[in-house]
């Protein structure tokens, strides 16, 4: 059992991460965490916000939504589509919900983008826009040239879209086709339960070495249930990252997550602290982890191998 990285403000970026960059291995993961720092909301925000909605429709009082309230932000969503579909099947209003104004300050997806990997996500929104890297130059690191590739839909994940740079796979749909988004109980358990998202997920965690960002303790059942979907593998080599905020009174916690991460998952858990900025902190961290990041494609005999498998299985 290792020990869990010292808590600090700027913590380092790991080799295998920059070595998996080079290899045209790394899939960067954002969660919610990332959007809250544009001020996009939280789930339970968002659930505030829907709930806030119907009762502006008349459609719930302040009674109900008081009371709902003590429900956690999936059951509240879900009861609130079931509110929604009673009364006209009310078209929830996710787009206005998930907008924000920009500010003067800093954007950590103009950071993000600067990478040019493949991206999954379970944000709604599309905020996530990596420039697309097509062709390589002479010393083999890939430049710009076109346009993020965006994949809403589960029946068109697969495996060959994590070989593509600046593609954006939304695991749980996307605000600008609101039909995709999984939001409810009954959708988040039919869509794992989906054979092609259990393969998808399956060969992400088999294949490639993976960094999660935003994704903390509100977020943790997400990421727990996405991580449920991938066989830890004992090679000895880290191969999933988890980067996550805790304050310098919570070095306990921090610690006793490290643990049970790497236990139950196979993740090696970064704290970073967030006694002086808070979350927006991950921002400075990706400003200086980014430019090491040299993106390049897999190398052919990965593909072949990838082939091999394949049609070894048919």
């Amino acid at each position: 059992m290792s020990k869990a990285p010292e808590l600090t403000a700027k913590p380092e970026l790991p080799k295998e991460i920059i070595r998996a960059a080079k290899g045209g291995e790394l899939i960067l993961f954002v969660g919610a965490g990332v959007s809250r720092l544009l001020g996009l909301p939280s789930w339970n925000e968002l659930a505030d916000k829907v709930l806030k909605e119907l009762r502006e429709e008349g459609f719930l009082d302040y009674s109900e939504v008081d009371q709902l309230k003590t429900l956690d932000a999936r059951k509240r969503l879900s009861i609130a589509h079931m509110v929604a579909g009673e009364n006209g099947d009310h078209s929830i209003k996710y787009k206005c919900h998930l907008s924000f104004e920009a500010t003067g300050k800093g954007n950590i997806y103009e950071e993000l983008n600067k990478i040019g990997c493949p991206f999954v996500t379970t944000n709604y929104d599309e905020l996530l826009s990596p420039e697309h890297k097509g062709q390589e130059n002479n010393a083999g690191s890939i430049k710009p040239g076109g346009s993020a590739n965006r994949i809403l839909e589960r029946g068109e994940f697969s495996t060959n879209l994590l070989d593509k740079p600046a593609t954006v796979i939304h695991l749980h749909g996307c605000v600008s086709k609101p039909e995709t988004m999984i939001v409810t109980t009954k959708d988040y358990l039919k869509h794992y339960d989906d054979e092609n998202v259990q393969e998808f997920l399956g060969d992400l965690f088999k294949r490639k070495v993976v960094l999660f960002l935003g994704y903390g303790l509100e977020e943790a059942e997400v990421l727990e249930h996405i991580l449920r979907r991938g066989e830890v593998f004992k090679t000895g080599e880290l191969r999933r990252f988890s980067l996550q905020g805790f304050f310098r009174s919570q070095e306990p916690l921090y610690e006793e997550l490290y643990r049970y991460y790497e236990i139950s998952f196979g993740v090696h858990l970064i704290g970073f602290e967030r006694d002086k900025e808070n979350y927006e902190a991950l921002e400075s961290i990706i400003r200086s982890w980014a430019p090491r990041l040299e993106i390049r494609k897999p190398p052919l005999v990965e593909h072949a191998k990838i082939m091999y498998e394949v049609l070894g299985s048919e």
